[in-house]
């Protein structure tokens, strides 16, 4: 994993920004929400379900959208793709994402992260262009953030393998697949994932901060 890129949200992605990169955009919807208590994917903030939303940010920059992992009752907000294997994490709704895909680039998202901007997202896609790597991923105040990511299917293979094997955290697993170029943000709250009743209450205070 390199030592990482500083990128700066709230300036936007650099000049030449309107070079498109094709990708597949992929709602990361899986998991048992047993924290919150209830589906995370359909609680609805700022008027809107975290499924519609995290779809519809994707849907802006990519030229595909499907929720990964998700269950049937999603069926309304887009294509479901259900978990390559249950009860593996994230990583299953990863390489599920993949098995699917027709594009070299894919563009992850958490359905419970609603405060990532559109430019965030954008800024991955960008660094991701003519990269060798296999992965580009976001990282905040030194955490990564392999659900924000931009994963090539050139990745798919190695992941196939770590899921089979057990190897289930994304990170490794990723690692294991090829580089990774890391992109640094200044703001981790941009990245907050909403677990419990509590994060979401306190998600509900700070609606002033969602990407519209």
């Amino acid at each position: 994993m390199d030592s990482g890129t500083d990128f700066d949200w709230r300036k936007g992605v650099p000049p030449d920004e309107r070079v498109f990169v094709p990708a597949a955009g992929f709602v990361l919807a899986g998991g048992q929400s047993s924290r919150m208590g209830r589906d995370k994917a359909l609680l609805t903030l700022g008027g809107e379900p975290l499924v519609k939303r995290a779809v519809r940010k994707l849907s802006k920059i990519c030229a595909e959208v499907a929720i990964a992992g998700g269950a049937e009752n999603l069926t309304q907000f887009g294509r479901i793709i259900p978990d390559e294997s249950a009860g593996c994490g994230p990583l299953g709704g990863i390489v599920a994402g993949l098995e699917q895909s027709s594009f070299e680039w894919n563009l992850f998202l958490a359905v419970d992260a609603p405060f990532v901007p559109v430019s965030v997202l954008k800024a991955l896609l960008f660094m991701a262009a003519g990269s060798p790597h296999v992965c580009v991923m976001a990282r905040a105040q030194g955490v990564l953030q392999p659900l924000c990511a931009v994963y090539s299917i050139k990745a798919l293979a190695v992941l196939r393998e770590q899921l089979a094997a057990g190897r289930w955290k994304v990170t490794r697993a990723v690692e294991a697949a090829g580089p990774v170029k890391v992109i640094d943000f200044d703001d981790g709250n941009r990245f907050a994932n909403l677990n419990t009743p509590e994060e979401f209450a306190e998600a509900e205070r700070h609606l002033d901060a969602l990407d519209t």
